[in-house]
């Protein structure tokens, strides 16, 4: 195994898989929603892509946030990661559905929110409460 591989924190690449699914699933349930919105008139069909960048902004924050909650250390390293899989899958799954994937349908819109959403993930991460597993600083008896 090459060096980069082996200096991986244990469970990351589990963890990296379950968020990215976790991210493609939580974003086809909400395109279903938006679906229905725009079906029922509540939404019109002008407002079609900026919802499919929010969907995949909010589906990348959950897959990162999951990542990064169950990741036992410091490190954000994850977060790239989840998002790279989750485009990945959404790349693999628009080949298979359509003849061409072009950049010109919105694909860069789309990858740069599922960055932002991981981005966001990561701020929010980086900022919780370490408790238990942030620096250890040694405490000083009191002597009377």
């Amino acid at each position: 195994m090459s060096k980069v591989v082996m200096s991986l924190p244990e469970g990351m690449v589990k963890n990296c898989l379950i968020g990215g699914g976790i991210s493609l699933l939580s974003y086809v349930l909400l395109q279903m929603l938006c679906a229905l919105l725009v079906d029922r008139g509540v939404l019109g069909l002008e407002q079609l892509y900026p919802l499919v960048c929010v969907t995949a902004a909010l589906a990348s924050f959950l897959g990162c946030g999951y990542s990064v909650l169950k990741g036992k250390g410091a490190s954000m390293l994850p977060v790239p990661v989840v998002v790279v899989v989750f485009l990945a899958l959404t790349l693999a799954a628009s080949i298979m559905t359509t003849d061409t994937v072009q950049i010109e349908n919105g694909l860069t819109g789309l990858g740069l929110s599922m960055a932002a959403g991981g981005l966001l993930a990561a701020l929010v991460g980086y900022n919780l409460p370490k408790g238990k597993r942030g620096k250890t600083v040694a405490r000083r008896k009191r002597r009377k």
